[in-house]
């Protein structure tokens, strides 16, 4: 049950992660970009780190290809330090893309989903994390013809051997269709958000299959994240920023954002709370995973967890999805 505690910290509530006999908090943290970079004092990061623990948040979603591997040593050193037992947490990584090496690779990401490269993936992340086994793994950016019989086989392998307990797929609606109701699956990564309203039908449908669904990026790349003013003060906040508006979109695009940056309004809400409980609301959600560098954005994101989405909100978000995408909304 969430609740807030004693010294007024918001703790998140808990929802079944689809049947596979699991709970995940309702809000997971993202333990990757900047938050995973070398140049982030870790001192900082785990502040965000304590506060996801102070909050109740029991997912931690990392890869092995994020920071050049720094990223799951990162979370990996915080879960020992922390004293909190693994198998109380839920710590996602993923396998599929990895940091290249050699001179004509160094520094890139380079895809390797065959058999042999997955499983010595899935060891280097054992190690990095220093758990003996991962929670869920999921595969990162695949494209249906990378989902091969000889790739489901070396998964199923995996967690015969109790090095993997869960598997799931981060990627795209045009992929994750191809995983639906599909075994050895047992959660689902699709990107949802007011943005991205259309990918909630493939969220729904996933969970009536009985698989758990995670929410990618519900702030929508961060452009529903906090006023602007607090992140212009920090490297982070500006990284953030740029990464928000590295895409400006299509037209229809844009005019979507300006509706919708209007839409998310009401009284003793933040933008990014309406935002994030908008996800939430939508069915077969298990929990919504984002990212940060500031443990502020943290406890509000976690304040937002305990109250339903105001009908001025859902309605005015409706109108705007009406607006824009009509009966695709």
């Amino acid at each position: 049950m969430s609740g807030p505690e004693p010294g007024g910290i918001q703790r998140v509530g808990l929802r079944p992660l689809g049947r596979t006999g699991r709970q995940v908090s309702e809000l997971g943290l993202g333990c990757a970009s900047y938050w995973a970079r070398p140049g982030f004092p870790e001192r900082r990061a785990r502040e965000v780190f304590d506060a996801a623990l102070a909050c109740g948040i029991t997912l931690f979603d990392t890869g092995g290809s994020y920071a050049g591997g720094e990223a799951e040593r990162r979370l990996g050193r915080m879960i020992k330090a922390s004293g909190v037992e693994p198998d109380d947490l839920i710590i996602a990584t993923k396998a599929g893309t990895r940091s290249g090496n050699g001179n004509n690779n160094r520094g890139r990401i380079v895809r390797d989903f065959s058999p042999g490269g997955l499983i010595e993936q899935v060891n280097e992340s054992l190690e990095r994390l220093g758990l003996a086994r991962i929670s869920l793994l999921q595969l990162h950016g695949p494209e249906p013809a990378d989902l091969t019989d000889d790739l489901l086989t070396a998964l199923d392998r995996l967690r015969t051997e109790g090095k993997v307990e869960l598997i799931g797929v981060n990627a795209h609606a045009d992929v994750l269709e191809h995983a639906v109701d599909r075994a050895p699956f047992d959660i689902l990564m699709p990107f949802v958000s007011v943005m991205k309203a259309h990918n909630a039908g493939l969220a729904r449908r996933a969970a009536e299959a009985g698989q758990g669904v995670l929410a990618a990026e519900p702030l929508a790349r961060m452009r529903f994240a906090p006023p602007l003013a607090r992140w212009l003060t920090s490297g982070s906040g500006l990284w953030y920023l740029a990464r928000a508006f590295s895409r400006r979109g299509n037209k229809p695009e844009r005019r979507s954002r300006r509706c919708l940056r209007k839409a998310l309004a009401a009284p003793g809400w933040t933008r990014a709370q309406l935002a994030l409980a908008w996800v939430l609301a939508q069915p077969g959600i298990s929990s919504a995973v984002f990212g940060t560098t500031h443990p502020e954005h943290v406890l509000e994101l976690a304040r937002a967890c305990s109250r339903p989405l105001p009908d001025t909100a859902a309605d005015a978000v409706a109108a705007c999805h009406r607006r824009i995408h009509g009966d695709r909304a």
